[in-house]
């Protein structure tokens, strides 16, 4: 093995056994958005308790939705691509592993992509992988889709982007209408 490549497997196998905590850390550096630093570990304390996890469900004490749900819609954003990848079909689960998965609690057919155009969805189970996921997806959230703040931005994480709005939106307007006292 040459030197590079033996560097590159010594620095895999350092960023796959990081424990949530530190990998969200880490990556929030390596990525350079600290600013959505805690708000990822948050995500780690509610989704996974601190523990590097798989697939959301089973044994959760959230009702949550299905995967083959989240793989339906992925694919009808175009995040997910049946026929194009190898690693983009729905699985012997049923597509449970495009939903909710790893330390961040990523809906896998909505986050994967970002990783790379053809990942499997395990690969968020990975808690650095996770982290960097979660913390580009918070940017997004603000850039494109205007949650300006970490409660909007946690509300989509848990109702999606457009229950999300939608309420931030009917809170507005209440506000608005409020007498003045």
């Amino acid at each position: 093995m040459t030197s590079p490549l033996l560097m590159l497997a010594v620095l895999w196998a350092l960023l796959s056994t990081l424990a949530p905590v530190d990998a969200t850390i880490l990556a929030a550096r390596v990525v350079g958005l600290q600013r959505y630093q805690a708000e990822a570990l948050a995500f780690v304390s509610s989704e996974s308790r601190g523990v590097a996890v798989g697939i959301h469900g089973e044994g959760d004490d959230i009702r949550r939705v299905r995967g083959l749900t989240f793989y339906r819609a992925g694919i009808k954003a175009g995040l997910v691509r049946l026929g194009e990848c190898e690693y983009h079909v729905p699985g012997d689960d049923g597509a449970e592993g495009w939903g909710i998965r790893g330390a961040h609690g990523n809906a896998a057919a909505y986050s994967v992509h970002i990783l790379g155009d053809c990942i499997d969805p395990s690969a968020l189970d990975v808690p650095f992988l996770s982290a960097v996921v979660t913390l580009k997806r918070l940017r997004a959230l603000e850039r494109k889709h205007g949650l300006i703040t970490a409660e909007g931005r946690a509300l989509a994480w848990r109702v999606g982007v457009g229950a999300a709005r939608r309420q931030t939106l009917a809170s507005s307007h209440a506000i608005a209408r409020a007498p003045v006292r």
